[in-house]
């Protein structure tokens, strides 16, 4: 999944929480659960850490998506007040990422304990689409999810 739909859903899953501790554990819970879905990102496009700066409509995508996100966190913070279980959650939400697939460290994280075994399961869980054929699908799984967390954050 996108950062951007990573925000958002660990936003929506601290919210629900209303606790910055399970909001952070839900939101990191929750980025191995949505990358089982179907989904596109820079890896669809055959980027990842180690070859981001090299691909560069993959650079284009990642930045565009991370200033997206960034917005969007803003945003979603604003709309509840700055609430803490929120902020957490979509720190949580995010971590995986963050951990495991920057350029500037992952490659000496993931075979680091515990890092590693987070490297693992989110190599064995992600589900990227490849095929360009089907990057509607990739597109229509994430923009549900993001409708939907906001849903959740701004009807309450």
């Amino acid at each position: 999944m996108n950062f951007t739909t990573h925000i958002a859903v660990g936003s929506a899953v601290g919210f629900a929480t209303k606790n910055p501790y399970l909001g952070f554990a839900a939101g990191f819970i929750s980025h191995q659960i949505i990358d089982a879905i179907p989904h596109i990102d820079p890896g669809s496009i055959g980027a990842n850490f180690e070859n981001i700066f090299q691909n560069k409509p993959a650079l284009i995508w990642a930045v565009a998506d991370i200033t997206v996100g960034i917005f969007l966190f803003w945003f979603i913070l604003n709309k509840v007040n700055f609430a803490s279980f929120v902020f957490w959650g979509a720190i949580g939400g995010i971590s995986t990422d963050v951990i495991d697939n920057s350029p500037f460290w992952s490659k000496k994280l993931c075979v680091i304990f515990p890092f590693n075994y987070i490297h693992f399961i989110h190599e064995k869980i992600h589900y990227t689409i490849e095929n360009k054929k089907y990057f509607w699908v990739g597109i229509l799984t994430q923009l549900i999810l993001i409708f939907a967390s906001l849903f959740v954050v701004f009807s309450y």
